[in-house]
This record gives C-alpha cells, sequence and structure tokens, in this order.
C-alpha cells in the first residue's frame, strides 16, 4: 500500500526531527509502545490521540488525555473529536510540548531554497553593503547637523567607533541566541536586520522634524519618538524571527505589545516631566532655511500673538514646582 501521508515531529526551530509514513488508517499517538507514533514527552498521554479517516475526510479523536491537543487555533480535550481542517498547507497539531505537522498528498510543498554558497558573494554581499553606506551617509550627515563646527572631528570619529562597537556587541548577542536555540547563528540576518533598522531609525527621527520645520506642524516633531518605536518593535520581530522561526504569530504580538508599552511609558513620563504628550516643546536644530515652505509670519501678528501667552504664564508662574507641592504635602 502507498503512503498516504506523512506525520513529522518538529524541532522548536521548525525543523524535522522524525518523519512516519501513514501506509493505513487510524494511525496513533501517544507514550505508550504500542502507538504508530510514540513521543518522549512527560507532557503526552499513553494514548494521546487518533487519527481516523471520515466522510468529510479525517477526524482527529482525543484519548485519555488531560491536556488535549492544539489543532491550529482550536484546543480540542479529552475524549472530543474533530474535523481536521482541509486546507492548502500543512495541518500543524501540538501533543503536551511537541508540535507536530500531517501532510498529505494533495499539500502543496515549500518552493525550494537556494543554498547559499550556490549564490555569487557580491548577490549576497551587496544589499549589506548598500545598507551599511547608507547607515554611514545618513549618521555624517546627522552628526555634522547637530554638532558645532569646532568639535566636528571628534564627533565623528566617537560616532564611527560607537556604531561599529555597538553594532558588533549587539548582533553577536544576537547570533549567539540564535545559535543556543536554533544552532545556526545567522549572524548575517541579524547584522542585515541591524543595518536597515538603524537607517529607518535615521528617517524616523529625522524626517518628522524635517517636515516640522519645512511645513510649520511642530506636532510631527513632538511625537517622533512614535515611528521610532514602530521601528524598533520591527526589528525585535526580525531578530526574533532567528530564534523561534515557527512562531510568527507570538512574535507579531510580542513586537505589537512592546511598541505600544513604550509609547506609552514615553507619553505618561512627559506628562509628569513637562504637562504634554510630545517630546519637545522646541526643536534642538534647525534645517537649512532653503527647506523652509511655510509662509513666514508678520511681526505685527506674531507679537499680537505672544499677547495670548501672558495669561498662561502668569499661571504657571504661581504654580509651586512639583519637588516643592511634594514637600508641602509631607508637611
Amino acid at each position: 500500500m502507498g503512503t498516504l501521508a506523512l506525520l513529522e515531529v518538529l524541532d522548536r526551530d521548525g525543523g524535522v526531527r522524525h518523519a512516519v509514513p501513514v501506509h493505513a488508517w487510524p494511525l496513533h499517538v501517544g507514550r505508550a509502545l504500542d502507538n504508530d507514533v510514540v513521543l518522549a514527552d512527560a507532557h503526552v498521554a499513553p494514548h494521546h490521540f487518533s487519527i481516523e479517516a471520515a466522510d468529510a475526510g479525517l477526524a482527529l479523536v482525543v484519548g485519555a488525555s488531560s491536556n488535549g491537543v492544539l489543532s491550529g487555533a482550536k484546543h480540542l480535550r479529552r475524549a472530543e473529536r474533530g474535523v481536521l481542517p482541509v486546507q492548502a498547507d500543512a495541518i500543524e497539531l501540538t501533543a503536551g510540548l511537541t508540535r507536530l505537522r500531517l501532510r498529505l498528498p494533495e499539500h502543496t510543498l515549500a518552493a525550494e531554497l537556494p543554498l547559499e554558497p550556490t549564490a555569487p558573494l557580491m548577490r549576497r554581499a551587496g544589499p549589506g553593503l548598500v545598507a551599511a553606506c547608507a547607515l554611514l551617509i545618513g549618521l555624517l550627515f546627522n552628526t555634522y547637523l547637530t554638532t558645532d563646527p569646532g568639535g566636528l572631528g571628534r564627533a565623528l570619529g566617537t560616532m564611527l567607533l560607537a556604531t561599529v562597537a555597538g553594532g558588533a556587541v549587539w548582533c553577536g548577542a544576537w547570533a549567539l541566541l540564535s545559535k543556543t536555540f536554533t544552532h545556526h547563528a545567522r549572524f548575517g540576518w541579524h547584522l542585515r536586520v541591524f543595518l536597515f533598522s538603524s537607517i529607518a531609525t535615521l528617517v524616523a527621527g529625522t524626517l518628522p522634524s524635517l517636515l516640522a520645520f519645512t511645513f510649520s506642524w511642530p506636532v510631527l516633531s513632538d511625537f517622533a519618538f512614535v515611528g521610532m518605536y514602530c521601528v524598533a518593535a520591527i526589528a525585535l520581530y526580525f531578530h526574533l524571527l532567528a530564534v523561534e522561526p515557527a512562531r510568527r504569530r507570538v512574535l507579531r504580538w510580542v513586537a505589537a505589545v512592546c511598541a505600544v508599552v513604550g509609547i506609552g511609558l514615553t507619553m505618561w513620563f512627559n506628562l509628569q516631566r513637562a504637562d504634554q504628550f510630545g517630546d519637545e516643546l522646541y526643536m534642538s536644530h534647525l534645517f537649512p532655511p532653503a527647506l523652509r515652505l511655510a509662509r513666514p509670519v508678520a511681526t505685527d501678528k506674531f507679537t499680537a500673538d505672544l499677547t495670548t501667552l501672558q495669561a498662561v504664564l502668569d499661571k504657571k508662574a504661581k504654580e509651586p514646582a512639583r519637588g516643592e507641592e511634594a514637600e508641602g504635602g509631607e508637611e
């Protein structure tokens, strides 16, 4: 009889640890030796579950198990029966702490991956070199804008040393973590993530200030940290993807939660420090005047608008400082 299916036992990184061809239904899975597939997992029952032929295709029947079986997003408990979904991709199952994958003849195979050594060196290293050059240009320009001419040389040297050393330590730590969990360092992957995320961080930190200066929209500069937290969350997702490649949905949630928590905490600290959710009251530096597109404000109108601040400033002057208010409450 031909092979009806293939049940694969997966590692944490999604690699196949063991594969069992299925020649007849039902297929019994558990820790007992009389099963067709024996799992060495303390969280699996002696006769954990079985897969049987049904009118609608295949059915999964949970045995005497207190942990049940996770089929996709559906959790089947003790003695429950469920029809396995008809889908184009292989069916993912979880019994105890063991991840399984059921492959049927009609399931689509993933495309063949090319071997990395067969690709030319420039094709493999080209994107990384382009990203490194773009990052270097961006850092040089940003340092030039934010540094006085007298200390420009020292600032450039410090910036280059900190970037190279920090990037090497950062990528090395992630590579060590990947090696620990997946047996592959993936240093090149982490280096590319670092380079592209650093470029995106520069853009997310500079573009809002540039647009705020160009069009006189200060709110963009005040909330530039939102884009930077989003970039950091995306970079975290791709770093973690090399550590836990089989848990993409969980990693997306982790990255999204980190971004929301970071933005929320920054807004809260800004509110405590400056009574506003934004990050800056004023721009730390000005861009070349040629980039200014907003129409200039007449001197008379500018002076008249300043008079409305008098009442606000007088009220602020009468309020006690935060430290003085706290001391007064203790007394």
